[in-house]
């Protein structure tokens, strides 16, 4: 009988303390972000024409290179290609023109407002470029090497 009246004391015990403790005030904490349009550039595959045969009149050499980016879910971009389409090997220079569809017909612009697109989420977008070396031009033989500058810019 002592241990039931000490377990009902211990009881009664925390019961009260759990009472002492029952009013409760409450407040909402707020919380904010912002978040930039922003677009981002993850690799540029350069053109790669092989082997291109100066003395085939009727050949032309094409090559084919990508971009991915990706950009700000809603953010509207814009592509282009800027800089001399040359390649040299330090002493004869290589022509060439960049394509932003497979039947290359119509170059890749070099100014904006020409490529566009919005991005539907922040996924990689990848924009295929081709490359066309016209032919018969007079070149030495030798490695050829060249560099233009692509600007996602949104």
């Amino acid at each position: 009988m002592k241990k039931l009246i000490l377990l009902v004391m211990a009881a009664v015990l925390l019961m009260t303390g759990v009472n002492a403790m029952a009013a409760t005030d409450t407040s909402s904490l707020g919380s904010s972000a912002s978040v930039a349009a922003s677009c981002s550039i993850a690799s540029v595959t350069a053109l790669d024409f092989g082997t291109y045969d100066p003395t085939s009149g009727t050949a032309d050499d094409d090559g084919t290179g990508d971009l991915s980016f990706s950009c700000t879910k809603g953010t509207a971009w814009d592509v282009y290609i800027t800089g001399a389409r040359t390649m040299t090997d330090g002493t004869d220079t290589l022509n060439f023109e960049i394509y932003d569809s497979a039947g290359r017909t119509a170059a890749f612009q070099s100014v904006s407002g020409t490529n566009t697109g919005t991005a539907a989420d922040n996924t990689s977008i990848t924009q295929n470029i081709y490359g066309r070396i016209p032919a018969s031009q007079n070149v030495q033989v030798g490695s050829y090497t060249g560099s233009v500058t692509v600007t996602v810019e949104y």
